[in-house]
């Protein structure tokens, strides 16, 4: 049976679902019979996920509450009580005008519904494509900037209760990134280097296990100088805040020059903001300096940053670049070669990301 963050009675209603799969129909009328009759779909269409290996599902809905987005996410990989204050975090920062998808609620006032092995949930569909890369310029750099800037603001207001302190509050520390990237890189011990390297010569994606070697390699000649910057910074107490965590370039939907989406907040927590400029810079304009400092005077000019908050911001995207190329060879190790579409997208991604790497290499972590 589903269970919801609030029970209450079910009225069966009928729901058109042609686009799924026959092994999910069921689950997801479950999960949409619970939401009022205005968000149930006339039609669906299934959407790619992106490059990555995510496990969530993604359908776009036409309803009469106009187009909204269903998400299905595998039960063994949510848990409900941080769910639960993601959600009331998202619609607190939709209060303040934030360009964010909150949740919508059932009919009985849950944010999300549990029925067959998965976690469901129903957000409003923002309007806009991700497509900086494809239109840069500076307006719509210092719009991603002040957004984020804008979102940061809003989260830093927002009140956790009970167990959601744990994963949203304000606070004054060490930034979490800062200790979780050295534990990351110490994990990387010579067995692990070598069986990486062994599994990826009977990689049978020959693309991917050129571009894996050289990053393998490039990783032993940059780590070991990483591990002792990370560990300087972690001297400095910071102010801790809830952070997206996750927002790159795919995650900003633009229509013109205004930015009217930031999308998948999942992987929000408190950190320090460094961890989401340095993480959307670095996606946005990789090693252009003079963008990256039109866009952190964006973002400064409406949340100012200290000498050591700002210091912190080469440190956190350089080694955000470092350990992101291991995420992609671990995962193409322990999943082999993805489809067609989606191994090309990869391959964009990890060649853009190892052209940083390289100019990280050969910079000697030069610091801005």
């Amino acid at each position: 049976m589903p269970r919801f963050a609030q029970a209450g009675p079910r009225a069966a209603r009928r729901v058109y679902l042609p686009e799924f799969r026959p092994a999910r129909v069921f689950a997801a009328m479950h999960a949409l019979s619970f939401y009022p009759p205005g968000f149930q779909p006339t039609q669906t269409r299934r959407l790619e996920s992106d490059a990555g290996f995510s496990n969530a599902m993604l359908w776009r809905l036409e309803t009469a509450a106009g187009p909204l987005c269903l998400r299905a996410m595998p039960a063994g990989d949510v848990y409900l009580p941080r769910l639960s204050g993601l959600h009331r975090l998202l619609g607190h920062i939709a209060n303040q005008h934030v360009p964010v998808a909150a949740p919508l609620a059932t009919s009985s006032g849950a944010t999300f519904v549990e029925a067959e092995g998965s976690v469901w949930q129903l957000e409003p569909w923002l309007p806009g494509t991700a497509d900086y890369w494809q239109r840069p310029s500076p307006q719509r750099l210092r719009a991603a900037m002040q957004t984020l800037a804008r979102w940061h603001a809003a989260a830093a207001s927002f009140c956790p209760t009970g167990d959601e302190a744990a994963w949203f509050s304000m606070a004054h520390g060490v930034s979490p990134t800062v200790v979780d990237r050295q534990k990351l890189i110490a994990a990387w011990t010579a067995p692990r280097w070598h069986t990486a390297r062994h599994l990826l010569a009977a990689c049978r994606w020959p693309e991917f296990r050129e571009l894996g070697f050289e990053w393998l390699d490039l990783f032993a000649r940059v780590a070991p100088g990483m591990t002792a910057r990370l560990k300087l910074a972690e001297r400095l107490t910071l102010r801790l805040q809830p952070c997206l965590r996750d927002v790159w370039h795919d995650h900003v939907l633009y229509t013109g020059d205004e930015v009217t989406g930031v999308i998948d907040p999942h992987a929000c927590r408190s950190d320090h903001v460094a961890v989401d400029l340095a993480r959307l810079l670095g996606s946005f304009v990789g090693d252009d300096r003079q963008a990256w400092d039109a866009g952190v005077a964006a973002y400064a000019a409406l949340h100012p940053l200290s000498v050591d908050e700002f210091a912190l911001l080469a440190l956190l995207d350089q080694s955000g670049v470092l350990l992101s190329g291991l995420t992609w060879i671990d995962r193409v190790n322990a999943f082999g070669p993805p489809h067609v579409a989606q191994g090309e997208r990869i391959l964009a991604r990890f060649h853009r990301l190892l052209a940083r790497l390289k100019h990280l290499a050969a910079h000697a972590l030069s610091q801005p």
